[in-house]
């Protein structure tokens, strides 16, 4: 087999036409040999192309017959720098013309061989008309213009008992090699070794249809090529003919279109979740301030005994247990409203120590990395103790040796938004400085399965389901602004850190709260759908000493305080009204009588306010249902002092 020599007598001769005539006779690449300018043969492909009955139609012919007119000079300018020696192109776009005249954009490869009656010029053509909008799109790239201008493959490489025997530009280049060096090179040596099984059975089985393998240039480097063969006869012996391309490129795209798409799906079915967790705990709030309301009543009876005060303790602390469950499901959708102040998370981490340790104290040892004067984050006390709480839980039942050991470490960095795409939660998160928190273990790790999985509801690895878990850690730090990152195969632990956006702030120093006597005046306007809530909410507050006018939707709210403006001292407000909702009720309420305060109830969370601007649009003050009594009054004090 010859080399794709460009001069004189280098490399082997191809001594057997009758060989070569049969390979590209089967070829489904356009096809071409021509010796001083003339077609000499031509493949059936190359016929077609050019609009001749056959072959022999075509043999005899000009090769300028094939080019349009305005393109001649071209191809005449070509054929001297070969006639010359000159090192000429052997790739370009022309336009080529049939035999009835018409023309179209034609993609010609050529290259030349020394065969026993003198040197040979091949050409592989093709009709590039689909993509002419594309190439000239292109034009600026040479390298993207060479892979979406090709006629149909960029390689050409024929070998035979495994060994290269000849080779155009292009193929060898794509290898590292140029088309001499390349000859008597193993096909093994070009295959990368997790493809090298694959290749064999190829060449073994003669088989025909496309396939991708991964390739191995002469730098050791590697590609994913696209390959496609025949085997024919020559001396009786099986030769292969190969034609390839790199589609490394191409394969890097659809990798990312197809992570972007399991991204999108996995957001969409953490969003459709949170909407119906927020709805369960919106429903399941009312029920629970109904409960909450009638206890502190109840207990405001004198006549009642020890023993009923204790088992109405105990129906306060089971419905504290259940509002504690919608407050995670909340946090999951991302509803949770966030009391936010400057938090040192190393502090907060070193504060829950002592807790941590008894909580995981017989399955493993908790050691500490915190880094000391953290800048500060803005968050919720209470949510970012969760967070905490649950990662150690999870590090802890991961973990089954005695002397199993659960990592805490603090950090400060900046981050940009690319690193958190990926991200389960952070697809929103900003460049900045981040502060974090890393829990490690060393258990058994998790699976691609199970970290798909690790933020759905109720997921457990655990015979029994504990609740939302790491469900209500993504909630939260979604919530923050946050990211999380997840890094953990099997045997290998795992590793899981979360991040928050740091801020300027100093972290305060834990307040005290000053207790007030649970007595005030002033009429308050109650407004509520729920009857049972709106009763015992009233019965409250008229045990403190307010007097209450209520109303059962916003619209029966507006025409109260229309009526009623000058006496009204305070509204207290539902967010989620048939007819009329809160928000849409408290603009109504501040164009009536916008000095009177308005706090807002909600069991839906109400996050999305922290981010309306304008006083017109938000509420003096936010009260979570279930509310407990004396954050229902102090609230009311507080607006109306302000």
């Amino acid at each position: 087999m010859s080399s794709c020599a460009e001069r004189g007598e280098r490399g082997p001769r191809v001594e057997d036409h009758a060989w070569l005539e049969a390979l590209f006779d089967e070829s489904p690449v356009a096809i071409g040999f021509a010796r001083n300018g003339m077609v000499s043969n031509a493949n059936p492909a190359y016929a077609r192309l050019f609009g001749y009955a056959g072959v022999a139609a075509v043999r005899g012919t000009s090769l300028l017959d094939q080019i349009a007119p305005s393109h001649r000079p071209q191809i005449l300018r070509l054929l001297a720098e070969r006639a010359k020696g000159d090192r000429a192109p052997y790739h370009y776009l022309t336009r080529g013309m049939r035999q009835d005249g018409s023309e179209f954009p034609l993609d010609v490869t050529t290259t030349r061989v020394v065969v026993a009656d003198g040197p040979l010029l091949i050409a592989f053509v093709s009709d590039v008309s689909e993509r002419e909008d594309g190439v000239q799109a292109l034009k600026a790239s040479e390298e993207r213009f060479r892979a979406l201008s090709g006629a149909a493959f960029e390689g050409v490489a024929v070998h035979q008992d495994g060994k290269i025997i000849l080779a155009n530009e292009a193929g060898a280049a794509m290898f590292g090699f140029d088309p001499t060096s390349i000859v008597g090179v193993s096909m093994m040596d070009l295959t990368a070794p997790e493809s090298r099984a694959l290749v064999k059975d190829r060449i073994r089985r003669g088989t025909t249809e496309a396939c991708e393998a991964v390739a191995q240039r002469k730098d050791g480097s590697t590609f994913i090529a696209e390959v496609r063969a025949r085997t024919l006869s020559h001396q009786g012996q099986p030769t292969r003919f190969v034609v390839c391309r790199d589609v490394t490129e191409r394969k890097r795209i659809e990798d990312e279109q197809r992570a972007l798409g399991e991204r999108v799906q996995q957001a969409q079915k953490l969003e459709s979740l949170g909407v119906l967790a927020g709805g369960v705990a919106h429903d399941f709030n009312n029920i629970l301030t109904i409960i909450s309301n009638e206890v502190a009543l109840a207990k405001r009876d004198a006549s009642i005994g020890s023993t009923t005060v204790a088992r109405l303790d105990s129906i306060a602390v089971a419905a504290e247990r259940a509002a504690d469950l919608c407050r995670q499901m909340l946090a999951y959708a991302g509803r949770a409203r966030l009391e936010r102040a400057p938090v040192d998370l190393s502090a907060l981490v070193g504060e829950m120590t002592s807790m941590l340790e008894a909580s995981i104290a017989k399955r493993a040892t908790l050691v500490r990395e915190l880094v000391p004067q953290l800048p500060a984050l803005l968050g919720d006390t209470t949510q970012l103790r969760q967070v905490v709480m649950n990662l150690v839980l999870n590090a802890a039942e991961a973990v089954s040796a005695p002397d199993a050991i659960i990592r805490m470490s603090t950090g400060t960095g900046n981050f940009e938004a690319s690193a958190f795409v990926g991200c389960p939660a952070g697809g929103q998160a900003k460049s900045g400085p981040y502060v974090w928190l890393e829990v490690r273990d060393d258990g058994p790790g998790m699976d691609a399965t199970t970290r798909a999985q690790m933020f759905d509801p109720f997921f457990t690895t655990k015979f029994m389901g504990r609740g939302l878990g790491m469900a209500a850690v993504l909630g939260i730090v979604r919530g923050h602004g946050g990211a999380i990152d997840v890094d953990s195969s099997p045997g290998r632990g795992t590793r899981v850190r979360v991040l928050f956006p740091a801020c300027e702030a100093q972290p305060l120093p834990a307040a005290t709260r000053r207790a007030e006597e649970l007595r005030g005046s002033g009429v308050v306007l109650l407004v509520d759908d729920e009857k049972n809530v709106r009763v015992s909410t009233q019965m409250l507050l008229r045990g403190f000493g307010f007097e209450v006018v209520t109303a059962s939707d916003g619209a029966e709210a507006v025409d109260v305080l229309r009526s009623a403006s000058g006496r009204i001292d305070a509204v207290l407000l539902d967010l989620t009204m048939p007819r009329m909702d809160g928000a849409e009720t408290l603009k109504h309420l501040r164009r009536i009588a916008p000095e009177i305060p308005v706090v807002l109830t909600t069991g839906y969370g109400s996050g999305h306010l922290d981010d309306v601007p304008a006083r017109s649009e938000r509420p003096d003050a936010v009260l979570p249902k279930p509310y407990a009594v004396g954050d229902l009054f102090a609230t009311l004090q507080r607006v109306m002092r302000r």
